[in-house]
């Protein structure tokens, strides 16, 4: 099965897995968004796997599809995997998809996804400064993980996480402000609450992830 990776899911584990996190939304000292700025608004191909991001005013929503092949045994093998009344139903999903049959024993199926990324929801905080916008969410240990949309000169927009290193050398470089954590399988868990000079450090001295690069759509060559 053929499968693109999406930017949601990359979201997911990106934050998961990263041990550095923040204590309040950043940059701080930075006044929270009512709405997103004119100059990040429009609809964006995702360079990484060619999905759509439309950002407005109140949200940022990813619209993704991708192709598969397999065999109907391999449907039939699968748990909760099945063809029935002329679609296709997979694992999680409550509608059916559409298929075309490739030969006797084999299909080709579109699936379509629709995830919103951002809509200042409660546990979401908006920011700008220095003509970044600052996206940052709050996970259920009050714990702040951040992104960056930076526009480019080429019109594109560079999307970025902030990954500060899980080093406690290179975060005393930055701030003596955080606290440090050992989880039961005795990984290293760090909450840092710099000051808004400390964040530009961080941010002057690189401590970012690339994610993506936004490429404006033309209309006229939209893959969708």
């Amino acid at each position: 099965m053929r499968k693109l990776f999406f930017l949601l899911l990359m979201l997911i584990l990106i934050s998961c897995d990263h041990r550095v996190k923040f204590s309040s939304a950043m940059p701080p000292e930075v006044e929270d968004l009512a709405s997103i700025p004119e100059s990040f608004l429009g609809t964006f191909i995702c360079e990484s796997d060619s999905s759509r991001l439309m950002i407005d005013k109140f949200s940022a929503v990813q619209e993704s599809y991708y192709l598969f092949e397999t065999t109907v045994a391999r449907i039939k093998e699968t748990e909760n995997c099945s063809i029935a009344d002329g679609g296709l139903y997979l694992p999680g999903r409550k509608t059916c998809i559409p298929f075309e049959y490739l030969t006797e024993d084999s299909i080709r199926a579109k699936v379509y996804e629709i995830d919103t990324l951002f809509a200042f929801r409660k546990n979401e905080i908006a920011k700008y400064d220095k003509g970044h916008l600052f996206i940052n969410y709050k996970n259920d240990l009050a714990q702040w993980d951040t992104w960056i949309f930076t526009p480019q000169e080429d019109g594109n927009i560079l999307f970025e996480f902030v990954a500060v290193p899980d080093n406690e050398r290179k975060i005393k470089d930055v701030t003596n402000n955080y606290i440090k954590k050992i989880d039961d399988r005795e990984k290293v868990h760090y909450t840092l609450n710099p000051t808004k000079k400390e964040f530009d450090e961080i941010i002057n001295k690189g401590y970012l992830f690339e994610c993506d690069i936004l490429i404006p759509v033309n209309f006229e060559n939209d893959p969708f």
